[in-house]
């Protein structure tokens, strides 16, 4: 017979448990507050110069003519009509504010519904959100999907809406109201949201068919909003002809859909293993290493999430998942696709990095599914604290190991970007002080190589109206110059001693 353990061995336990949960809790949060904290060095590009000259000289005409004719982004390009508008105000480019708020409505939209409604215990939901978001940050490049004004604010929310779809469609928690609210708004972001949006409809569709259950249909009559939404945004995109892009010519796929189709598959098949800490946006594919070292990291955070999920009670039904999961795997897929029609190869880094981010919400659903299946197999045999115990240690540790392996990619270019914020500030004032001062010459400094958030450096030289340099002639054209002085980044890395 076994002896009955101590009263004070019952109450160690948990204090122990919970002191490791907030071990990792706090390593999760420090990732999130190091991306954040280097918010402040975000910079526009020529896309901003240009689009917020135009909100200056045409006002809501110019946003009518970019909603009728050019971009099926309803809520994205009102979002940042306000924000340039705001900015052409104040005389200031207000880039890491409008970021930052930009990042609390997401991680509102993906977490807040799931903190509130889920069944798990406070301190499993808890890690599970700052997990997930610190997770998105980590395993590649993200300095164009968070730090450039324009970018994030068209793909960050498709991800939230995505992230907090799956968070509640695992916890078995997804009303009708919010599902058709984070699908209106992903459709109304992006065209990688109405490829997401549309996928997920077709999908509920034809389980509605497949059932056909007058409750079922009561309760998707919210469906009804996205549907005629994701109608009107996809036959404007079409119409319109968004995707014909003006990439390169002489690309087998450049403006063709089958070739593009084809040339989608490989690409897809490796976003789904992945992991890429280096820079893809020129067209580059993954390497060997990232192949490799993305399988152990999502194999280690497959057993991370479904060890949590066994432990705080995330069991949803297999058939429930298959819907989102093919939602998720298309829109990478569709978006590839959409890459080498448009542009003849794979760009950019903030779409590379929205489909590695959607692959870990595969990963997620996965988990769920085999919390499911082992929890039944798992259900004939005794001794459940222990297992529970097993289970958490198991789930604790590889997170860690996931933030630790990934951050060793992340950590150079964060202290970069963190010891050269004070030049980033001098480069931006000066910028600023430059463009707003008399006369028709200014000078553009630009701050540190980080890439951690910046990676689109200008050529130095001096250019003129009229002359090359899109976005150097939008930046004259917001600040009406007509000679542009562009200076090279600064360097923070320490140059080799001479022998």
């Amino acid at each position: 017979m076994t002896p009955p353990r101590s009263s004070a061995l019952r109450s160690a336990e948990p204090t122990i448990m919970g002191t490791a949960y907030g071990v990792v809790l706090c390593v999760m949060l420090l990732v999130i507050a190091l991306q954040t904290a280097i918010l402040p060095a975000s910079v526009w590009q020529g896309d901003e110069y240009d689009y917020f000259a135009n909100i200056r000289e045409h006002g809501l005409a110019f946003l009518s003519d970019r909603l009728l004719h050019w971009s099926p982004r309803p809520f994205s390009e009102i979002i940042i009509f306000v924000y340039g508008t705001v900015a052409n105000a104040a005389q200031k480019p207000l880039a890491w504010i409008f970021l930052a708020l930009t990042w609390l409505f997401c991680a509102a939209v993906a977490f807040v519904p799931f903190l509130r409604q889920s069944h798990a215990p406070v301190s499993a939901r808890l890690l599970i959100v700052v997990s997930v978001a610190a997770i998105f940050m980590l395993g590649h490049p993200s300095a164009d999907f968070f730090y450039w004004p324009m970018g994030t604010v068209a793909h960050l929310p498709v991800l939230a809406a995505a992230c907090g779809l799956t968070l509640l469609k695992i916890s078995q928690i997804l009303s009708a109201r919010a599902e058709a609210l984070l699908l209106s708004l992903a459709l109304t972001s992006s065209e990688a949201g109405v490829f997401f949006g549309m996928l997920w409809l077709g999908m509920r569709g034809f389980g509605l068919l497949h059932n056909r259950r007058t409750a079922a249909f009561g309760r998707a009559r919210w469906l009804l909003l996205p549907t005629a939404v994701g109608l009107c945004v996809s036959a404007e995109m079409l119409l319109n002809h968004r995707m014909g892009g003006g990439g390169f010519p002489f690309t087998p796929t450049h403006g063709h859909i089958k070739a593009s189709l084809a040339a989608a598959f490989g690409p897809f098949l490796k976003t789904l293993i992945a992991l890429q800490p280096n820079e893809m946006s020129s067209g580059g594919g993954f390497t060997k290493q990232a192949m490799a070292s993305g399988l152990v990291l999502k194999i280690i955070l497959t057993g991370a999430f479904t060890t949590l999920f066994m432990t705080c009670g995330i069991r949803p039904a297999l058939r429930t998942l298959i819907a989102p999961a093919i939602a998720l795997a298309g829109t990478m897929y569709l978006t590839i696709a959409a890459a080498f029609y448009a542009f003849g190869f794979l760009c950019c880094q903030r779409h590379e990095a929205f489909r590695l981010d959607l692959s870990v919400l595969l990963v997620l659903l996965l988990s769920a599914g085999l919390s499911t299946i082992l929890s039944e197999k798992l259900k004939r045999f005794s001794d459940a604290p222990k297992r529970e115990t097993r289970l958490q240690i198991c789930a604790l540790t590889g997170l860690l190991l996931f933030a630790g392996w990934t951050m060793r990619w992340r950590l150079p270019d964060l202290s970069l970007a963190l010891a050269g914020l004070p030049l980033e500030e001098t480069a931006h004032n000066r910028v600023w002080a430059s463009g707003l001062s008399a006369g028709t010459d200014m000078t553009y400094a630009q701050g540190t190589a980080s890439p951690a958030f910046y990676y689109w450096h200008w050529e130095p030289g001096t250019y003129h109206a009229g002359g090359t340099g899109w976005e150097v002639q939008s930046a004259m054209r917001y600040f009406g110059k007509t000679t542009l002085h562009v200076l090279p980044p600064i360097s923070l890395l320490a140059l080799p001693a001479n022998p």
